[in-house]
């Protein structure tokens, strides 16, 4: 081992990897994300609903964000969707060879 510490991107890209690459992980992972979209969409329509509403910026920018973090919630879901499916062709190949 060289005695240099690894970088936060390259914690954060191993990371990332490990958790694409585990069904488990990924599952968990898309459930939490899932329950915090929830949580901000609960916080937008109720508590901070008076301050989002005091200005127009305010409401399309949380709004704006919510729905990206949304977005990128469902690319990994198809990412996870993609992955399973390769998995399971993988799987079938096997035992067909055997």
């Amino acid at each position: 081992m060289s005695g240099k510490k690894a970088s936060w991107i390259m914690v954060c890209a191993g990371l990332a990897r490990m958790i694409l690459h585990s069904r488990e992980l990924r599952r968990k992972m898309l459930f939490q994300l899932v329950i915090v979209l929830v949580i901000i969409a609960a916080l937008g329509a109720w508590p901070l609903s008076g301050w989002l509403g005091t200005s127009v910026w305010l409401f399309l920018i949380w709004w704006a964000v919510a729905m990206l973090y949304g977005l990128m919630i469902i690319l990994l879901a198809i990412y996870d969707m993609a992955a399973v499916v390769k998995e399971e062709r993988a799987k079938h190949r096997e035992q067909n060879l055997e």
